[in-house]
């Protein structure tokens, strides 16, 4: 057996956000952060690079040079050149340290500064050799290049202030990315913000609801699509809060509908009631002769049978929309159609209706359910459609076999004054009457024992107005049996 499911609670689903919106920004926090790294490491790598490299050509140049005969004057003039100067301090040394020439002119005593000393020192004998340091934002490049065929070294410092690299990368790639993720995070709490302010609110009027509280209703603002407010709001949440709306109505309707059929069953109890105790009350005090209490007796017969009308259409109301598998049986739908018509005959011949039946069809339409129960919808709607069709008016039956969707359709129009489109939907509730301060025989139960009725069989019954005869138009549907088609 398996274990009930657990429903994610709204506390749990904000820490879901939450925890996804600061992995994000932790997920971003890591990448700037490696990217920084690499573009730091790059610069260094490029500086160094830049570095050897140039002293690696000021080496080849000086080499030149001297091999051309060229005095160190002119090898001096040579790395004070602006093509020279802007890369450093440049050194052409002898083995000892000693400066033969320099783009540097403040050296007073002609020898390297004391680090690059320990520079040569160490390096000389490798001969081509770099090196950088990086205290903070100074990265620091030392290289030494032996200048071929003489006995020099060409010796190169270069100093690089990172912090341009740092207002670059800043400018370029952290602000417009930190502006960005901020937005988004903006964006996704607003955007969620808007999605769950409707749950929200259909939670809060359900609640309201549960109270007893059947006027409350969802904001119109997530229920219709034409409202700017419902930008955020996705059709299937309009859809449930027009649902929720629907259903809250139905119940308001029911409710106000359920204290009419009290006071209604109380009334049509209480009638008969008192009409039979005052019977009996008269004949057993000797107020009704005993030579006239038969005919006292089917009064109270009638008044008997009435109320036994009203508890078994209740009682029947109830169980309707069970089927019993035993019960079920095939019949002919034209048949039907043909009996309902002549058992009507008296009452449509009273107020001169015509009422006739069309058929869509080829050959016979067989049916398959509770062929009693189904032939009691098609007699109440039609029974309905003579009560409201005025004299002289006109009734016609539809009949449409569809085996591909394995039903039989039936449309039931009249000529009378139709049901608002308000009303409609509410003709198939228990107990409820289009106009209730007319005295209409009946219960309010006919349509709504219908309606379950069909349900039972797995079928519909909606109310529309007819085209043809400007009247109410029943639209429903019976099962097909399983030999049509065969």
């Amino acid at each position: 057996m398996r274990a009930p499911r657990k429903n994610v609670s709204a506390s749990f689903a904000v820490f879901l956000n939450s925890f996804l919106i600061v992995s994000t920004v932790i997920v971003f926090a890591v990448l700037l952060f490696l990217s920084y790294e690499g573009m730091f490491n790059t610069a260094v790598t490029d500086n160094m690079l830049d570095t050897d490299l140039h002293c690696y050509n000021i080496a080849g140049g000086v080499s030149d040079l001297y091999a051309a005969g060229d005095d160190t004057q002119f090898v001096e003039r040579f790395l004070n050149s602006g093509f020279q100067a802007d890369k450093g301090s440049i050194y052409i040394v002898d083995r000892d340290g000693n400066i033969i020439c320099s783009n540097v002119s403040s050296e007073e005593d002609r020898r390297l500064p004391e680090d690059l000393r320990h520079f040569l020192n160490d390096n000389i004998d490798a001969g081509h050799y770099y090196e950088s340091q990086v205290d903070g934002d100074i990265q620091t490049v030392r290289s030494i290049t032996p200048v071929e065929g003489t006995e020099l070294t060409c010796v190169m410092r270069s100093v690089f202030n990172m912090v341009e690299e740092k207002d670059e990368y800043l400018r370029v790639i952290l602000l417009p990315v930190v502006i960005a993720m901020a937005a988004s995070v903006f964006l996704f709490v607003g955007f969620t913000g808007l999605m769950i302010r409707p749950i929200k609110e259909i939670s809060k009027v359900v609640s309201q609801v549960s109270e007893g509280d059947f006027t409350a209703r969802i904001d119109r603002k997530y229920t219709d699509y034409q409202d700017v407010n419902s930008i955020a709001v996705s059709s299937d949440l309009s859809d449930m809060a027009k649902t929720v709306n629907q259903m809250i109505e139905t119940l308001e309707n029911q409710e106000k509908d359920r204290e009419i059929f009290i006071s209604s069953v109380a009334h049509d109890i209480r009638t008969p009631l008192t009409s039979i105790n005052g019977f009996v009350t008269a004949m057993i005090d000797g107020t009704i002769p005993v030579d006239n209490q038969e005919k006292y007796f089917l009064l109270i017969k009638q008044e008997v049978d009435r109320i036994r009308s009203l508890v078994m259409s209740m009682t029947e109301a109830s169980s309707l929309s069970h089927v019993d598998p035993d019960m079920m049986e095939d019949f002919d739908i034209m048949d039907m159609v043909d009996d309902t018509i002549e058992n009507l005959t008296p009452q449509t011949t009273e107020k001169s209706i015509r009422l006739y039946s069309e058929y869509y069809g080829e050959g016979r339409t067989l049916c398959r359910g509770e062929a009693q129960q189904l032939c009691r919808v098609l007699v109440n709607v039609v029974s309905n459609a003579v009560k409201f069709t005025p004299e002289n008016g006109e009734i016609m039956i539809t009949v449409t076999p569809d085996r591909k969707e394995k039903k039989c359709i039936l449309t039931v129009e009249d000529s009378g004054p139709g049901v608002e489109p308000d009303k409609r939907s509410r003709v198939f509730e228990s107990f409820y009457k289009v106009d209730p301060s007319r005295k209409q025989e009946g219960f309010g139960l006919g349509l709504y024992i219908c309606k379950q009725i069909l349900i039972g069989h797995g079928q519909t019954i909606t109310l529309g107005e007819s085209e043809k005869l400007h009247g109410a138009k029943f639209i429903f549907s019976f099962p097909l049996s399983s030999e049509e088609g065969k």
